[in-house]
């Protein structure tokens, strides 16, 4: 039974964290510099919520005997400058999304809703 499956069933296993480098995304499928050497990584993230860290990456990695699960990025820098209990999400592009303690929200970037540009005046 693989590493994932036996956590979401709720059974004991063996497994550590260690770090690795994302070497390849393309394809939507990650491989990595980990512990078994180069291989594939499933991404765990939230439900309904889906990325794909980009190459050169720093992650951190849940791993047994037959499975390596990516459980996220490194962050090293808050170069948003997010306070606790704020969120960001951020593409590599630049377009970002900041949630704030105060009920605002920020966005950057062309925002279209339904493949149509929304014009701000």
């Amino acid at each position: 039974m693989k590493l994932s499956e036996k956590i979401m069933k709720g059974k004991e296993t063996d497994f550590f964290c260690t770090s690795g480098m994302i070497v390849n995304s393309a394809d939507r499928r990650v491989g990595a510099n980990a512990v078994h050497g180069k291989g594939q990584l499933a991404i765990v993230s939230p439900g309904g919520m889906m990325y794909i860290p980009m190459p050169k990456e720093n992650v951190v990695i849940a791993a047994n005997d037959t499975e390596q699960l990516c459980l996220g990025v490194k962050m090293m820098t808050n170069s948003f400058q997010i306070e606790a209990g704020e969120l960001a999400l951020f593409s590599r592009g630049g377009a970002s999304i900041l949630l704030k303690n105060d009920g605002r929200i920020l966005m950057t970037g062309e925002v279209y809703v339904n493949d149509v540009k929304l014009e701000v005046e």
